[in-house]
């Protein structure tokens, strides 16, 4: 016997359940299925050794900080369902080979003054760039928790601009990072920092596009600062589940979708690996790359599957390591106290202008970076002690961009160069410190682009922000313009979510402009859901 939902939900991840929660709040019967034992997708925690609570992939949060589903309180995640933040005092901080540091905080002049230290003239350009991204963070910020305007209406917008602004971010549409960057900064520490920060788009910052990453960075950073869960990332898409229970949803783990029906041009069902069948009374929610929507829906018309299929992935993808450590580093240098209260830390050396930039060009050709390795920390148990056993006691998130193909034998090549890469990464992280060496190592787990492949559907070929970010997929048009938004082209009751649509990447809470389309659909007054 088949049974029935109003809304069949297809993956568990933070932006499906989103999604899932909006609907179930609004009083309709859900359904989420997801294939792995736990939900979340990417916004998951793993214990390494006994007592060490790490996030393995979604971890410092910010993007998902200013989406009314938490600031307005939409789903009441905090308030009802006991998730917990704890706040960093800055967001990105280089620590140079020097022992010398530059931190972005959440405040423009403090960073202007961190700046200060390399170009005093950069640190004034800062105030400058950093204020005009404040004023535009509410556009922004709003923009990324509603669904996309069109490409054309957007430019249109930023066109009819009188400030400037507006014409500065349009030209950014279709400039690099890069150019943006060396526009604003002389000092060549300025720029490897926060050309490192745009690279953490997984997009090489030279190329044309991400541009406009740098004023959605700096308007984020300084309207919201950074922030990481309580007791692990985990709490979030757990928080997200019981917000759907409580509201009457159901969710089923280790359910894997295989198959959307489609009858008489409506979706009305999905159909399980174990051959299950489950009708959907109101619609389909899937999240489903775009490379497979031929797969899941073989009646989808050929152009636009073939528009999907042609999406391009990041330029890189990455090597997660989460490290447990009988103690706590010591940095080199005499800046404890900030790096310690930074939710990013990234280590550079202060010469490799050049070879930092050729890096990119090399993930793009499946090249491992010798001597060029400049990890990445985020070091939760700093400020959340919950993640430890012992309070002097270290959970480390070490993360290095990686290609995602290897030039000798693509991304199935990965499992034989995983100790290797790992090994190198660990290495270059240690010069850094002045008493971690490898018997502080109580447990470890690596994972390449070919685990995070293999751990999540939307994670295709390592990419973990599902798709690219430049190259005219973002706004409007992402991940095509036939499916921005969020609704699939001559199928009714089917809807996409996930971090290959608007706004795309990190921890956004993404569902939420797909669950005001599907109210406005629906006929469902928008206030059942959300503050507006």
């Amino acid at each position: 016997m088949t049974s029935t939902f109003d809304i069949v939900v297809v993956g568990g991840g933070s932006n499906s359940l989103t999604a899932a929660a909006y609907m179930a709040k609004a009083g309709k019967r859900v359904l989420v299925l997801e294939k792995n034992r736990r939900c979340g997708g990417g916004v998951v925690s793993v214990e390494v050794a006994p007592g060490f609570i790490h996030d393995p992939h979604a971890t410092g949060l910010m993007t998902c900080m200013v989406n009314p589903a938490l600031a307005k309180n939409e789903l009441e995640l905090t308030t009802r369902f006991g998730l917990k933040f704890a706040q960093w005092e800055a967001a990105f901080t280089t620590l140079f080979d020097d022992g010398s540091v530059l931190a972005t905080h959440q405040d423009v002049d403090l960073t202007a003054q961190s700046i200060a230290q390399f170009s005093q003239k950069d640190a004034e350009s800062y105030r400058e760039l950093g204020r005009r991204c404040v004023k535009l963070a509410p556009l922004l910020n709003a923009g990324a928790a509603t669904p996309p305007m069109p490409f054309s209406r957007f430019m249109g917008l930023l066109d009819s601009d009188t400030t400037g602004i507006g014409a500065e971010l349009a030209s950014s549409l279709f400039n690099s990072a890069y150019d943006v960057i060396c526009r604003y900064f002389e000092s060549t520490e300025v720029r490897l920092h926060y050309l490192k920060w745009i690279g953490e788009a997984m997009e090489n910052p030279e190329s044309n596009g991400t541009g406009v990453l740098v004023y959605n960075l700096l308007a984020l950073v300084h309207s919201s600062g950074p922030f990481a869960v309580v007791g692990g990332s985990q709490k979030l898409s757990d928080a997200l589940v019981d917000c759907i229970e409580y509201h009457g949803g159901t969710v089923r783990t280790q359910a894997e979708v295989v198959k959307l029906t489609i009858s008489g041009g409506r979706a009305t069902g999905v159909v399980l690996a174990d051959g299950e069948t489950i009708a959907a009374k109101d619609a389909v929610l899937a999240c489903i790359h775009p490379w497979r929507l031929k797969q899941f829906i073989p009646e989808i018309d050929d152009r636009t599957a073939a528009d999907a299929r042609a999406v391009k992935l990041s330029n890189h993808g990455a090597v997660n390591q989460q490290i447990s450590l009988s103690r706590e580093p010591i940095f080199i240098g005499g800046n404890a106290s900030i790096l310690r209260n930074s939710m990013v830390v990234e280590y550079m050396p202060r010469g490799d202008f050049l070879g930092m930039r050729k890096i990119y060009d090399g993930y793009k050709y499946g090249e491992i970076p010798y001597g060029h390795f400049n990890p990445l920390t985020i070091i939760n148990s700093f400020i959340d002690k919950t993640r430890v056993p012992k309070p002097d006691q270290a959970a480390l998130y070490l993360y290095h961009f990686a290609p995602m193909h290897l030039a000798d034998g693509g991304i199935k090549a990965w499992d034989a160069r995983k100790q290797e890469y790992g090994d190198l990464v660990w290495a270059s992280f240690k010069k850094y410190t002045t008493n971690i060496d490898d018997s502080c190592i109580l447990g470890r787990l690596i994972e390449t682009p070919l685990d995070h492949h293999r751990h999540s559907a939307s994670m295709m070929q390592g990419d973990i922000f599902g798709i690219g970010t430049a190259g005219g997929q973002i706004l409007g048009r992402r991940p095509t313009p036939a499916l921005a938004n969020y609704r699939v082209p001559n199928i009714a009751g089917l809807y996409l979510t996930g971090p290959f649509m608007h706004p795309g990447g990190t921890v956004t809470l993404g569902g939420r402009p797909t669950a005001m389309v599907m109210y406005q659909d629906m006929g469902i007054e928008l206030k059942r859901g959300f503050e507006i």
